[in-house]
């Protein structure tokens, strides 16, 4: 499929997009301030979650707040300390000996606090949500506030697994087929670690067990019968990449729960040309065996449907190119060994965990 089109110029355009994508400016968000109403949940000396309400006010250069849980009651908070990025103050509940601190971060483009509350070096983490509406927001005499955009990952890290539809990707001049040129779609499937910097933008690390397959097509199979590829023959491509992904949704679909995003990676492929399946013996051109390791690139497009907070589905169309030409080896780059291409169509789930 896809014959006659130069994947080049697919890669230059994916790239271009992601690379616009990542550095449009963010939209400005209201609530981009820790004034309102978070609740976090915090776990106990004795192992007992309590839930808290943390409430945080200005007015003019004064910020005043106060701190409710299940456990000790309400409790107004002294020495409150805003910034841009931080927030810290101290409170003692009534009846305690001892008064606790807390100091963390705001996080405007997530909307989201997190830190640490401490008790004679005794320390819980908590990572506060804002509670839907309670934003404070300074606009304009006479202009509508803006609602602070959706947070779409309640978490910093998770984990996918997917399936793969790796569909065969040709370059064809003059009906020259060369052994790149003829391999056909396989089933493939691959895992990825996922870490959030913001909501919209996050790094990951992917390792994947790939496969093509090769054509049946007996006159195109005929001129390499002298190393025996046959239809049988299978491209091993199992590899590992880091990647980049910049989420579209909170920009372009702000109320769905679909959230399309660009992906662009790079690694390294282990692949093997074997005369039948997987573990058989690899085929020789030019009396070097058809294997080694090699650089790895992928960029393409896909998005997320939420099923809930920790959970969604993932579908991702990406272009992967494997650099297996080596001409010190096989030197007949043109006519008979190149480089490697696959679609791979993708659909799998991923859970946040953090």
């Amino acid at each position: 499929m896809s014959e006659g089109l130069h994947p080049r110029v697919w890669s230059a355009v994916v790239l271009l997009g992601l690379i616009a994508a990542l550095a449009a400016p963010l939209p400005v968000l209201a609530g981009t301030s820790p004034a309102g109403k978070w609740t976090g949940k915090m776990k106990t000396p004795d192992g007992e979650e309590v839930d808290i309400l943390l409430d945080v006010a200005q007015e003019g250069s004064v910020w005043t707040g106060s701190l409710e849980s299940t456990a000790t009651g309400t409790t107004s908070v002294t020495g409150l300390k805003v910034t841009d990025t931080r927030i810290s103050f101290t409170f003692k509940p009534e009846g305690a000996p001892y008064p606790a601190h807390f100091s963390g971060s705001y996080i405007a483009g997530d909307d989201r606090i997190s830190g640490t509350f401490s008790l004679r070096g005794n320390s819980r983490f908590v990572k506060f949500q804002r509670v839907p509406g309670s934003e404070t927001v300074a606009v304009v005499a006479g202009e509508e506030p803006v609602a602070p955009a959706r947070i779409r990952h309640e978490y910093r890290f998770s984990a996918t697994a997917r399936l793969s539809y790796w569909a065969a990707l040709h370059v064809v001049e003059d009906n020259n087929y060369k052994i790149n040129d003829l391999t056909v779609d396989d089933w493939s499937y691959d895992g990825a670690l996922t870490f959030y910097l913001l909501d919209g933008f996050a790094l990951y690390f992917r390792g994947w067990h790939g496969s093509q397959k090769t054509t049946s097509d007996q006159t195109k199979l005929d001129q390499y019968n002298d190393i025996g590829l046959v239809s049988q023959s299978t491209w091993k491509l199992d590899g590992w990449e880091f990647g980049m992904t910049g989420y579209l949704g909170n920009a372009i679909m702000k109320n769905s729960k679909f959230n399309p995003y660009v992906t662009a990676a790079g690694g390294q492929v282990d692949w093997q040309l074997t005369h039948l399946g997987r573990g058989s013996d690899v085929l020789i051109l030019d009396e070097y065996p058809l294997e080694g390791k090699a650089t790895s690139i992928a960029a393409g497009l896909g998005t997320e449907y939420a099923i809930s907070k920790r959970l969604s589905l993932d579908f991702e169309w990406v272009w992967r190119y494997f650099l297996t030409q080596d001409t010190d080896k096989w030197p007949d780059s043109e006519d008979t060994w190149s480089n490697t291409h696959a679609w791979a169509f993708s659909f799998g789930l991923t859970y946040g965990f953090w």
